[in-house]
């Protein structure tokens, strides 16, 4: 099997054995061959990532994954029909789900099946490790690329509104197993006493809440206290009083509005931000805001993506995927509106920083192991 990266290791080769034209290449002195060659193939590594995820999110928009839910061995004829879509198309989709390793084939009978593992992470948007969210997020963001030539060059940004109408739901679908499966079995009882106190009845506040998942789970489980979503986004905000509504859920309500905007006439017991204090236009107001909102005994739930102000320590695969995804939404929907622009990543110190700058007492990290995101508690 050809190597995929031979193109450029046999450049990088071929240089090395050409003394002069290696030297004359690069006029520093010599270089490290492993090293050109490491990042020769990592980059070809990239780009096949690139395109993988571009499939995954036709197999996703498509249908496709959902139809091979179950289905054992298929033929491209057979999916094509099942999913009315052109053979050829769905041949050669296939073909590269399998080198993907995204499905498996088998050559002796010329089928693809998926199986119980790749469903549990491409076919089931409940699973806490379903890539549902990832795939129908990623290949929208990265169109963006062409808008963001102009921008870097011009400044200014993207808003949240114009971002594509995908990304909101992409979002929604990366964070809701998060929330399905361990906001209330795991994040709210890392917070002494806070499960008791939301079971006998408080006031709680989710800011930046999207579509609102994060609060409709707390909402269900917590019947006896009172939850408000509060979020910018006027289109995430309408869908969350439609599917509320379908929920039958009484005790939730919904503000389209900037999160600084929290209302005056309460106090809340909880107050939470789950991934989206470093995507506003004004966190510091936000979080001064936050802090005004709280009850004595209040506590605010914070929660930012796992990786590190360091660059150097996110050369992993989530560090590396939420530092690149920065200029590409969280960065640009921020300075759409000449907002500070802090970025996907914070790391701890940020969020110990703006809580020091904005007034907050306390601040402590909970022992929450999560992939994704660290959390932190804070109190007035």
């Amino acid at each position: 099997m050809p190597d995929m990266a031979s193109p450029m290791l046999f450049r990088s080769r071929h240089l090395a054995n050409t003394n002069e034209r290696w030297v004359g290449c690069h006029p520093g002195g010599p270089m490290d061959q492993q090293k050109v060659e490491a990042l020769a193939t990592r980059i070809v590594g990239d780009m096949a990532a690139s395109f993988s995820m571009a499939l995954g999110h036709i197999g996703d928009r498509l249908g496709l994954f959902r139809a091979m839910k179950g289905a054992g061995p298929v033929a491209s004829a057979q999916l094509a029909a099942k999913t009315a879509l052109n053979e050829r198309y769905v041949r050669e989709w296939l073909k590269a789900m399998a080198a993907s390793e995204y499905l498996d084939y088998d050559p002796t009978s010329d089928t693809y099946v998926m199986t119980a593992e790749q469903a549990y992470v491409l076919a089931d948007d409940a699973s806490p490790m379903s890539a549902g969210g990832p795939l129908q997020f990623t290949a929208p963001t990265v169109a963006n690329t062409e808008k963001l030539l102009r921008i870097f060059r011009d400044g200014g940004g993207i808003s949240y509104s114009e971002i594509g109408p995908e990304v909101p739901e992409g979002i929604a679908r990366f964070f809701g197993p998060g929330y399905l499966n361990f906001l209330v079995q795991e994040w709210l009882p890392a917070v002494d006493g806070l499960p008791e106190r939301l079971k006998a009845g408080i006031e709680v506040a989710d800011v930046g809440c999207g579509y609102g998942l994060s609060t409709m789970t707390m909402a269900a489980a917590f019947p006896t206290s009172r939850f408000l979503g509060i979020d910018y986004d006027a289109g995430s905000i309408f869908r969350a009083r439609r599917v509320s509504a379908e929920r039958g859920l009484h005790n939730v309500e919904w503000r389209a509005e900037p999160a600084h905007l929290l209302p005056r006439d309460r106090w809340f017991g909880l107050i939470c931000a789950f991934d989206c204090i470093h995507d506003m236009v004004d966190p510091k107001n936000t979080l001064r805001a936050i802090r005004a909102g709280l009850a004595d005994d209040g506590v605010f739930l914070w929660s930012e993506p796992n990786a590190s102000d360091n660059p150097l320590e996110n050369r992993n695969p989530v560090g590396k995927a939420f530092q690149c995804v920065s200029p590409l939404h969280c960065l640009t929907v921020s300075l759409a509106h000449r907002g500070e622009g802090l970025g996907t990543v914070i790391g701890e110190r940020g969020v110990r920083a703006l809580a020091r700058e904005t007034g907050f007492s306390h601040v402590e990290k909970l022992p929450i192991q999560n992939a994704f995101n660290q959390f932190f508690a804070l109190r007035r």
